[in-house]
């Protein structure tokens, strides 16, 4: 058994930081009298495991954070979308949509660069 400033000192955390891992169960342990006493097999294996560093990841839209989607690139997802909307999305892109959400995404998308193409113009004296 070891107490939360050793378990602390192994994991390289703040005892503030084991005590809540305790309480909502991530180390197990038990609590005598007013102290926690955890077991070592649940700390060297939470050490085993490597969590990342920093505040952990909340969860979003109620699903956990373990289960959520990677992490994307949103610049570069931005960039391809704008250079595959240059031009407005063909009909025969739309119609081999495999959903209705899908074909409304594209004209969406393409609906935004049109718009940001027209304020540029209008900006230009253009249009």
């Amino acid at each position: 058994m070891l107490s939360v400033s050793q378990s602390a000192e192994i994991l390289g955390i703040s005892p503030a930081r084991v005590r809540k891992l305790v309480s909502e169960g991530a180390l197990d342990g038990v609590k005598i009298g007013g102290t926690w006493a955890l077991q070592e097999a649940s700390v060297y294996d939470r050490l085993s495991k490597k969590p990342r560093a920093g505040r952990p990841v909340r969860a979003i839209g109620g699903m956990p954070a373990d289960k959520q989607a990677p992490e994307y690139d949103l610049h570069s997802l931005y960039l391809e979308c704008k250079q595959a909307f240059r031009f407005e999305p063909s009909l025969r892109s739309i119609e081999e949509a495999e959903t209705q959400e899908e074909a409304g995404f594209y004209m969406a998308v393409a609906d935004y660069f049109l718009q940001h193409k027209q304020r540029e113009l209008i900006a230009q004296g253009v249009y």
